[in-house]
């Protein structure tokens, strides 16, 4: 069996896709077809199916899929072992972020380690937590960073930042007045919120459930982009921590309105796979997502102690 054809499967299962596998790999695509054309008369069964929209993964394309993704970077790893210098890691990182972890984060990692760890590569997967999480059970990712709204710890896993939701609305609209807005009040407002299943979402339509109310979700979307230009462009809100539309809101174009009665707090929490140890490279990049969230808690707090004084 031969590494570049497992290598083939993976990034084909990867992207659902031969075409975009072969362009992430930097191959022809019919030399990707037939790498794993080679790999399936070595298993003795087909790996994927066709479907409208691309490839889906077999039942054999399942069960050995893990596996392969484990085998890939075994590999990586004894490739880093062998060449990099003591003390200077390198090979590729898989991260797994939502969108706000994505402007936080991918921009000053990917400064810091071409500075500090040039031989460290970075791929980024950006999802809403439901999906970041499946990335991280299904061992597509080595590193997740997701959002929980719920009190209490996660397994296996570190919070690196807490903030406090609030409505997300046009500095025009008459509620971006105020500092605070009541959940009930927010029956009358039309909303885009991320799309179902979504942990936050879940939680303010069973909040208002509870409050005996309904929300008026107009639009569910699954980036934060496009519930911006949502925004933007209409009479409707969101509902999110103030530092997702940080740009937004100092440019005077958004209001935050906190969220009360009650208030909800969202933590951020860093996983890792439980299927390996974490190599040296993946390591570093942990170290690297707890200085800059770090970072950003800093000034966080020194407004709030402003603002209580």
């Amino acid at each position: 069996m031969e590494l570049r054809h497992l290598r083939a499967f993976v990034e084909v299962a990867t992207h659902g896709s031969y075409a975009r596998a072969a362009t992430a790999l930097g191959i022809a695509q019919s030399a990707m077809s037939r790498q794993v054309s080679a790999l399936e008369r070595e298993v003795g069964g087909r790996l994927f199916h066709r479907t409208g929209r691309g490839v889906a993964l077999t039942e054999i394309g399942e069960r050995v899929l893990p596996q392969g993704r484990a085998l890939i970077a075994d590999a990586a790893a004894f490739e880093q072992a062998a060449k990099s210098p003591r003390g200077r890691p390198s090979g590729e990182v898989t991260l797994g972020l939502v969108p706000v972890a994505s402007r936080t984060f991918v921009a000053g990692l990917t400064a810091l380690l071409r500075d500090d760890y040039p031989g460290i590569r970075l791929r980024v997967l950006e999802g809403y937590s439901g999906q970041v999480e499946e990335w991280l059970a299904a061992q597509r990712v080595d590193i997740a960073v997701y959002n929980r709204y719920r009190r209490g710890r996660v397994a296996n896993a570190e919070a690196i930042m807490r903030a406090d939701t609030h409505l997300i609305i046009r500095s025009s609209h008459p509620i971006a007045k105020g500092a605070e807005v009541a959940l009930r009040a927010l029956a009358e407002v039309p909303l885009a919120l991320p799309v179902r299943p979504n942990s936050l979402t879940n939680l303010l339509t069973g909040l208002a459930a509870t409050q005996h109310f309904e929300l008026d979700i107009r639009l569910e979307a699954s980036s934060t982009s496009l519930i911006g230009e949502t925004i933007r462009a209409s009479d409707l809100a969101t509902i999110s921590p103030a530092h997702v539309f940080a740009r937004e809101i100092a440019s005077g174009e958004f209001s935050a309105v906190r969220i009360v009665r009650p208030t909800i707090e969202q933590t951020t929490w860093m996983s890792f796979g439980s299927h390996r140890p974490l190599s040296a490279a993946a390591e570093i990049v942990t170290r690297l997502i707890r200085k800059l969230a770090l970072q950003r808690r800093e000034p966080a707090a020194r407004s709030k102690r402003s603002t209580s004084g």
